[in-house]
């Protein structure tokens, strides 16, 4: 076994807007990649071209797609605590294979998490995330660090 050891840096955003509101914003700004559009391009052997073109339409402006999302409020409120947060799996897969392509390990960061919940005493509710950037440097690849800064970028924007 070996043990790797790096500083991720995690962003807290204070929103000042409701669980609700920033959840349904999140969700409009990026795009969804469902299952069964992944599923119908590997079922018919899709050429790279098609796969590119199909990421760059759900992607949108800010070259990111929410890849899953998960509601774990919804279940864990049955406690009788009630609970507002949800995580997603945000990326690209054009821009993952880029990076899974120099070190398969990335596959621990690509897709990043992004966690929006609600916070007791925060003004409102927040946003949350890994710097993909910083995960993936854990990985001491100068030319993954380069795309991992890139997705700093696009979180930034979204954001």
């Amino acid at each position: 076994m070996t043990t790797m050891t790096g500083t991720i840096a995690r962003m807290y955003v204070p929103t000042g807007l409701p669980y609700d509101v920033l959840s349904q914003r999140f969700e409009s700004t990026l795009g969804a990649w469902h299952p069964a559009t992944a599923l119908g391009l590997i079922e018919r052997r899709a050429p790279w071209p098609d796969v590119e073109a199909e990421a760059a339409k759900i992607a949108g402006t800010f070259g990111l797609m929410i890849i899953a999302a998960i509601n774990q409020g919804q279940l864990t409120s049955l406690s009788g605590h009630p609970k507002k947060c949800r995580l997603y799996l945000v990326g690209n897969p054009v821009i993952a294979t880029r990076i899974l392509d120099v070190d398969p390990l990335a596959a621990l960061y690509v897709p990043f998490r992004v966690a929006i919940y609600e916070a007791d005493g925060a003004g409102g509710a927040r946003i949350s995330f890994d710097r993909p950037g910083s995960s993936l440097a854990t990985l001491g690849n100068a030319k993954i660090d380069a795309i991992g800064r890139q997705l700093d970028e696009k979180i930034d924007a979204v954001v």
